[in-house]
C-alpha cells in the first residue's frame, strides 16, 4: 500500500492550479514517479507527439493542429497539468481540475476538496507487466493522499475499455453513464478509504 504523507497546509485560495502548485513544489516522488508541473516548454513537444497517435484517440486531440493543443494544455487557475518521470523518460501526463468549472460539474453535486482527473501514458516503446497499475496508482495517490484532495471525479468515455478495470484496481466506482458534450461517459469517484481499500486487497492478491 502506498504510504501516507504529510500534506502541506496551503495558502487560502480558491486557485485550484495555486493550490496544486504549492502543495507540489518543485518536484514529488510518488511510487517510484517523479511528479513535476506540466512547463510547455520543456514538455509541449513530447506530449504533443503522445497526443497525435492513433492509442491517445480518446483524448479526443487527434483532429487538432498543434496550436490548439498547446492551447488545450496551456494551465489556468482551475486547470493543472503533469508530467511524470522515471529517471530520465518521461512516462506519463496528468491533468488535474476543479470540477466546479468543467461540463462534468453540471452532472452531480460538486462538493469541496473534489478533483478531476485526466490521465495519458507514454507509448511504450517496451511492455512492462502491471506499469499501466502503478501508473495510475501513483497518480491517485499523488492526488489523493500527497495534495490531500478528499475525491477523485473522472468521467472516461464509456467505449474506453481498457480504463474501466484499471479504474476499478484503484477504488474508482461508478455512479451512472453521463452525456458530455463530446462523448458518453461514465461518472466515476474515488476517495481515500476506497483507495486503501482497493490497493491492499490487490497487494494481497
Amino acid at each position: 500500500m502506498a504510504s501516507q504523507t504529510t500534506v502541506r497546509s496551503s495558502p487560502q485560495t480558491t486557485d485550484f492550479s495555486a493550490r496544486c502548485g504549492f502543495t507540489l513544489g518543485k518536484r514529488l516522488k510518488v511510487n517510484g514517479f517523479d511528479f513535476c508541473a506540466y512547463q510547455e516548454s520543456e514538455h509541449f513537444d513530447t506530449l504533443n507527439g503522445w497526443l497525435e497517435r492513433d492509442y491517445a484517440a480518446f483524448w479526443g486531440a487527434q483532429s487538432m493542429t498543434s496550436a490548439e493543443r498547446r492551447s488545450e494544455l496551456a494551465p489556468t487557475t482551475s486547470k493543472f497539468g503533469l508530467m511524470a518521470y522515471r529517471g530520465t523518460e518521461p512516462v506519463l501526463y496528468t491533468e488535474l481540475y476543479d470540477p466546479r468549472f468543467d461540463e462534468v460539474g453540471k452532472h452531480y453535486e460538486c462538493q469541496n476538496g473534489d478533483c478531476g482527473m485526466h490521465l495519458l501514458l507514454a507509448p511504450a516503446s517496451k511492455p512492462q507487466s502491471g506499469f499501466s497499475r502503478r501508473a495510475i496508482t501513483a497518480v491517485v495517490s499523488l492526488i489523493l493522499q500527497h495534495l490531500g484532495f478528499v475525491r477523485l471525479v473522472v468521467e472516461p468515455d464509456i467505449n474506453n475499455q481498457k480504463i474501466h478495470p484499471l479504474n476499478r484496481t484503484v477504488g474508482i466506482y461508478y455512479s451512472q453513464a453521463i452525456q458530455l458534450k463530446n462523448k458518453k461517459a461514465m461518472l466515476g469517484f474515488c476517495t481515500l478509504p476506497s483507495f486503501n481499500a482497493a490497493v491492499t486487497k490487490g497487494t494481497l492478491q
